[in-house]
């Protein structure tokens, strides 16, 4: 499985939390673009080389991608892996279409597969992916093996405790406690992000080179607030299936918060933490 920069799972029995849909689709699409400034800011602290092969695991809508032939330039050859074909497919066309360059797309589940295929890749990236992952470090490690001598594993994930609507109000982080819930109902980690360092000793990694956070970020309600609108709307099914929240419940916090959005309320949602660490592996 694979979610993040962020890619979206079909089936109502892989264990990603938020769905397949194109409203989920559209939402990732959205995120990409939140956390772009931040996966640049780690990208090039990391040292993307020009020309280097680049992968994306967990490619989704393909941001990730553009920015990788940006930062490693026309000679590069940048690969996008996500068990979503069907949303990998339409990045690939996309991205051919918009950038030029040599894209390529495979279809992969990184839980299922027994290594990662095409390496060694001169840089191995992967964003929001680890939290929805029932073994994250049996996946680190397939993600290391696939670095090229010298070569760089780069991975970003959530801490989920900053993220938060202010002023408060009752149930006003239900997006975050129903996501975090269906997680560890799921049998996941919803505070991945902190835990890098472990994860990489866990799998046999060096210990990260960096490891650094990007957050605090703030949205008012005319933009960011239908983020967690969207988080919400996405894991209902699952969280509904799993029983971490009622039909009622959340149908009454998608009400309050319509009506707080067209009211003159000051009203901000504060992203999650994200954190990210890199690796050079040895030559």
């Amino acid at each position: 499985m694979s979610h993040g920069s962020g890619c979206a799972i079909p089936g109502p029995d892989d264990g990603y939390a938020l769905g397949a849909t194109e409203q989920e689709y559209e939402r990732l699409r959205r995120q990409a673009q939140v956390w772009a400034e931040a996966t640049e800011m780690i990208l090039r602290r990391a040292g993307v080389p020009k020309g280097a092969r680049c992968l994306d695991i967990g490619s989704g809508p393909g941001e990730v991608m553009r920015q990788f032939r940006r930062l490693a330039g026309p000679s590069a050859t940048v690969t996008g892996m996500d068990i979503d074909g069907v949303l990998g497919r339409e990045s690939l066309r996309r991205l051919r279409d918009e950038e030029g360059g040599s894209f390529e797309f495979r279809e992969l589940d990184i839980e299922a597969a027994d290594r990662i295929p095409g390496g060694p890749y001169g840089v191995v990236f992967t964003r929001l992916v680890l939290l929805h992952l029932r073994d994250p470090v049996a996946a680190v490690r397939k993600m290391y093996e696939a670095v090229a001598p010298g070569g760089l594993l780069v991975v970003q994930d959530y801490d989920l405790r900053t993220w938060e609507t202010l002023p408060s109000f009752e149930d006003g982080d239900l997006p975050r406690d129903v996501l975090m819930a269906t997680l560890r109902a799921g049998g996941k980690e919803p505070l991945i992000g902190p835990k890098l360092p472990e994860i990489f000793r866990a799998a046999g990694v060096p210990e990260p080179a960096e490891c650094r956070q990007s957050g605090g970020m703030s949205f008012r309600k005319d933009g960011g607030m239908e983020i967690g609108l969207g988080v919400l709307r996405s894991t209902l099914p699952a969280a509904l299936r799993l029983g971490v929240v009622t039909q009622e419940r959340a149908q009454r916090f998608f009400a309050t918060m319509e009506e707080r959005m067209r009211s003159d309320e000051l009203l901000y949602q504060v992203a999650p933490t994200m954190v990210g660490a890199w690796v050079r592996k040895p030559r």
